[in-house]
């Protein structure tokens, strides 16, 4: 009972962040709605640890290592995303490289401060979590940070650091793929902000040619009276790419013979069944 609550708790939560991502929230409004789901899934988790006392060391170290920390991470993931992303310089791909590596090094910095830890968490060793998870039991140890909340009952001495190695984790990735991005694309410094017009497609040319070839025979643009040459023109410059001459295009998915000719399309469809079936399968057992 207690697993399959948590569960349905986090992947509620998720969706929740998920979907407040796609927002064109200011970063503060941002921060501060993600904040709010963030608590009200904490203070649900904590009410009903409350209500169902663990039945043993083993299910509370469980709760302690794992449970807690999946949910915690996300308001220290976000509160250091609104950190970087207001610090973040505009318009000079030279600065924000800098600025993405120093952040790169702040992250790693506090692995290596916590390195010992930070192994036992990697490893997923388990030969002190009796130490480590159990509520109550105290530390004193330069290892450990210092942990910004008290709250008896619902804390041990390490489940805050494992929620900020999960959180720094994540973080560390985010940095990781925008310093990728400006090492391939020197000339176009990053804007973070939630901006059509600055979207790039980054995938399969002839993926996007389906979609255009998709776009035309389905006549959904000016009324069905755009050419397909025009739905290619009019990609390119919106995605910022080169899918190449429609008939080439045409011909490229004629030929193929292994694969499905609409790969890409059907691709699309599965993908969105299996999330709409997921979040059935979701709401079914609320």
């Amino acid at each position: 009972m207690l697993q399959e609550q948590n569960s349905r708790l986090l992947i509620q939560l998720e969706q929740d962040l998920e979907h407040l991502s796609f927002q064109n929230y200011e970063p503060l409004e941002k921060l501060t709605s993600a904040l709010k789901l963030i608590r009200q899934a904490l203070s649900k988790l904590k009410e009903f640890i409350r209500n169902h006392p663990f039945k043993d060391a083993q299910e509370q170290i469980k709760f302690f290592k794992y449970v807690k920390p999946s949910f915690y991470q996300w308001q220290i993931y976000h509160t250091e995303l609104y950190t970087i992303e207001t610090g973040f310089p505009f318009d000079d791909t030279g600065k924000q490289i800098d600025y993405l590596n120093q952040e790169l090094h702040y992250f790693e910095r506090f692995f290596q401060q916590y390195a010992f830890l930070y192994q036992y968490f990697k490893l997923d060793a388990d030969d002190l979590d009796n130490i480590y998870f159990i509520s109550g039991e105290s530390i004193q140890s330069v290892l450990l940070p210092e942990v910004p909340e008290v709250n008896p009952g619902f804390a041990t001495s390490c489940d805050y650091l494992f929620s900020k190695f999960k959180a720094f984790e994540k973080l560390k990735a985010w940095v990781i793929e925008k310093l990728l991005y400006l090492k391939k694309n020197p000339a176009s410094p990053l804007q973070l902000a939630n901006d059509p017009d600055e979207m790039k497609w980054t995938g399969d040319t002839i993926n996007l040619a389906e979609i255009g070839i998709g776009i035309y025979h389905t006549k959904q643009l000016n009324n069905g009276t755009a050419t397909l040459s025009e739905i290619f023109r009019w990609l390119e410059e919106k995605l910022q790419v080169k899918i190449g001459i429609p008939s080439k295009r045409l011909s490229e998915l004629r030929r193929r013979k292994r694969l499905s000719r609409t790969k890409y399309l059907d691709e699309m469809k599965e993908n969105v069944v299996l999330k709409l079936d997921k979040d059935d399968e979701f709401e079914a057992t609320r």
